[in-house]
């Protein structure tokens, strides 16, 4: 019998989008985050569960072709509805280990931004993921940093855990990853999320529509601050290469 804690993850995951949707409000984040990967989007590129596609800006100019996966057919539709002209929709459910909907499809890089953290078999996840790709693309993940952070705050947004960076390491090279770069960004946002991590909410959701549009302002500070000694960051950008031979 599955644990209950399980199946209440699993409800969270499937109705993620509506947590998301305060981060329509942060569009220089997606600038930022999704900038830490420009030098491999190129190609043919697959975001796994891109969501409402708020990222998907700073990925249709650097690549000829991409392929935007989610479960969720409103949130695909609205993607279809902006008009990207090198973007494809596919449904899929990625809770299972094998996804049949993108069978035959080999991509130069394979995206998934705070995604990792919501499977409870992180590396099935990963090695499906990695089966997308051809000999020698890349596979770029971002995920919340530091277990010692797993709260109840997280449990809300549907995260099974917090990473660290050898365990990160030691899970991509158990599936024959290389590893390019793995590196901590956003430690403001890390002491922000220290003083709220008693909630029972979604992160985004504990602060209000007035705050995110400061912090989106104030977002190339926060950048810059990445290289100040100010205690680990919310998350971890890793670069992650399918070897060539």
């Amino acid at each position: 019998m599955a644990d209950t804690s399980d199946i209440a993850l699993a409800d969270t995951n499937r109705t993620f989008h509506v947590l998301q949707q305060p981060m329509r409000l942060l569009p220089n984040y997606y600038r930022w985050t999704y900038g830490r990967f420009r030098p491999w989007l190129a190609g043919t590129v697959i975001e796994l569960g891109c969501g409402a596609g708020w990222g998907l800006p700073h990925v249709v100019d650097r690549a000829d072709r991409v392929i935007a996966v989610d479960h969720d057919p409103v949130l695909l539709a609205g993607i279809r509805d902006a008009g990207f002209r090198n973007v494809e929709t596919v449904a899929a459910d990625l809770m299972p280990a094998d996804w049949p909907e993108l069978a035959g499809i080999r991509a130069d890089a394979v995206l998934a931004m705070d995604v990792l953290e919501h499977f409870r078999d992180d590396r099935a996840f990963l090695a499906t993921a990695a089966r997308l790709l051809r000999p020698g693309g890349h596979l770029l993940v971002k995920v919340p940093a530091d277990s010692r952070r797993y709260s109840a705050m997280d449990r809300a947004s549907g995260y099974y855990r917090r990473y660290d960076r050898e365990p990160l390491v030691a899970l991509a090279q158990s599936l024959g990853l290389e590893v390019v770069t793995i590196s901590e960004i956003n430690r403001l946002g890390g002491l922000a999320y220290a003083r709220r991590n008693q909630g029972k909410t979604n992160f985004s959701r504990s602060f209000a529509a007035w705050q995110l549009r400061i912090i989106n302002l104030g977002l190339p500070l926060v950048q810059l601050a990445d290289r100040l000694p100010l205690g680990s960051g919310l998350s971890l950008a890793a670069v992650l290469r399918r070897p060539a031979v």
